[in-house]
């Protein structure tokens, strides 16, 4: 056989899924590491560039405080974080806006800072939540009375002797009543809920910390009924003071009672309830005002009717409380002495000759008789009774009538006063249907505690208003405002939870 009549190997069949080897391409070498040096000299540039970023940031800051005002610079600081959370995290929103109010009475302009952050928290969850049309508003046994309410100062405003302080309460009542509805656009899950009561709790501890760091020696007149030097920390006067402990110290004792322990998030939740109730509760002594101490009081016992597992509890630590500051009242250590003095002050009523309430109402029955259906309008009590009063011979400049409901009444009428009653009675409504629908939950269910302890938060306000009016400060105000938003939201969160067919149960 000739070498030529041979035929050539055939090549080796591949398997069925082999890939054929292609020759590997070699990459040419790159540039070398970076030396040491260069790395060094990089990141000294980096920190050059920084600093010097921070200082012309800076240098805005202080340029928009001195030509603007005080507020620009926390403007610029807090509208973009507000904006960025209002797209990314909404969620937080409202505790961060809560955990502003220990910043107090810082001018913003021509209003306080906590009002400028009520208007950017509307506007970070309002504006997104309608381009979605994603809005919840209250349920109508709530959004009528507020509707009404908004309606009636509108109406009331031209009667205000002060046009200009009527505007700005009108301003301010809208702003408190968007805040209901942002809060309930924000707050749909009981994990948003419990992280606004925390920040409700944290702005409770710091306030009372800032008034205990504050207070200084106190002098006692006319057997307890007239005290100076009483502790103020970030409010005007300690009545104010009072009601904000008395309101946080009511949903701070009620948290730490009825948080079951269990995730990490509710021992968390209990502890910071803890701290902030004994805060709360020395910042509510060192007022001094003893009509926050009996607002605090027929708090802690509509807790004890509306939430009930927390009763038993309630009873051992009130009557050990009761019993220590007794003990220590008696014998006169620290400014325990005092305390039971204005407590014993409380039957004493004519030891004041200072105590013009008597004056105060009977103007303010007066008033309501002028004006009877629309009122004088908002803020109308303190120019009409000084008037009223000099014409009777006395001097008498207040700002309220140091009644919740006269006041009222007063400033928006009979219709008003009748918008406020069937506010309270929608709440009451919302408060029912919540526990019809958590009854068969279980006791240490936050939808089954939480609408009975923010119900409870606000009884104080209702107790306190019958022997004074500390509503005209903005941040007690808005303090109320943000616990009312969080009961209304509860209730929602607690009736949509239990029913199987709803998104949010799913």
């Amino acid at each position: 056989m000739s070498p030529s009549s041979v035929a050539p190997p055939r090549p080796r069949s591949r398997a069925w899924g082999d890939v054929p080897r292609r020759p590997t391409r070699r990459t040419p070498p790159g540039p070398g590491r970076p030396s040491r040096a260069r790395t060094r000299v990089r990141a000294g540039l980096g920190l050059v560039l920084l600093a010097l970023a921070g200082a012309a940031l800076g240098l805005v800051l202080a340029g928009a405080g001195l030509v603007v005002g005080p507020w620009a610079p926390v403007a610029l600081v807090v509208v973009p974080v507000l904006g960025a959370l209002a797209w990314r995290r909404n969620d937080l929103v409202v505790p961060l806006a809560a955990l502003t109010l220990p910043l107090g009475h810082v001018a913003a302009g021509p209003v306080d800072l906590v009002q400028l952050v009520t208007a950017l928290v509307v506007a970070a969850v309002l504006v997104p939540a309608a381009t979605r049309l994603d809005w919840r508003l209250p349920p109508w046994p709530v959004a009528v009375p507020l509707g009404l309410f908004v309606v009636v100062a509108v109406l009331a405003t031209p009667r205000a002797r002060d046009s200009d302080l009527a505007f700005r309460l009108d301003v301010q009542l809208v702003l408190l009543v968007l805040l209901v509805v942002a809060v309930l656009t924000a707050v749909r899950t009981t994990r948003r809920l419990s992280s606004v009561v925390a920040g409700l709790l944290a702005a409770g501890a710091v306030s009372s910390v800032w008034a205990l760091l504050a207070s200084g020696p106190t002098e006692s007149y006319y057997g307890g009924s007239v005290v100076t030097g009483r502790a103020v920390g970030v409010f005007s006067q300690p009545n104010e003071l009072g009601l904000f402990s008395a309101v946080l110290l009511v949903l701070a004792v009620g948290t730490a009672l009825s948080v079951s322990p269990g995730p990490a998030s509710a021992r968390r939740l209990r502890a910071l309830a803890l701290v902030a109730s004994v805060l709360l509760l020395a910042a509510l002594g060192v007022s001094l005002s003893r009509g926050a101490w009996f607002g605090a009081v027929v708090g802690v016992v509509a807790l004890g009717v509306l939430v009930p597992a927390t009763r038993r509890r309630l009873l051992r630590v009130g009557g050990g409380l009761l019993a220590g500051v007794a003990v220590l009242g008696l014998l006169g250590v620290g400014p325990l002495g005092q305390v039971v003095d204005r407590v014993a002050s409380v039957g004493q009523a004519t030891s004041n000759p200072y105590d013009q309430r008597p004056l105060i109402w009977a103007e303010g029955l007066r008033l309501v008789a002028e004006a009877p259906l629309l009122g004088h309008g908002p803020g109308g009590y303190y120019l009409e009774a000084a008037g009223g009063a000099l014409r009777a011979g006395a001097v008498l400049e207040v700002e309220h009538a140091h009644q919740l409901l006269l006041n009222t009444a007063v400033e928006f009428g009979l219709v008003g006063l009748g918008a406020l009653l069937a506010l309270l009675a929608g709440l009451g409504a919302g408060l029912a249907a919540a526990r019809r629908a958590t009854a068969t939950l279980d006791a240490g269910a936050p939808q089954r505690w939480l609408p009975g302890v923010l119900a409870a938060a606000l009884v104080p306000v209702l107790a306190h208003g019958m022997l004074d009016y500390p509503l005209r400060n903005p941040v007690v105000l808005t303090t109320v405002w943000l616990v009312l938003a969080t009961l209304v939201a509860a209730c929602t969160v607690a009736v949509t939870t239990t029913r199987p067919d709803t998104e949010d149960a799913r």
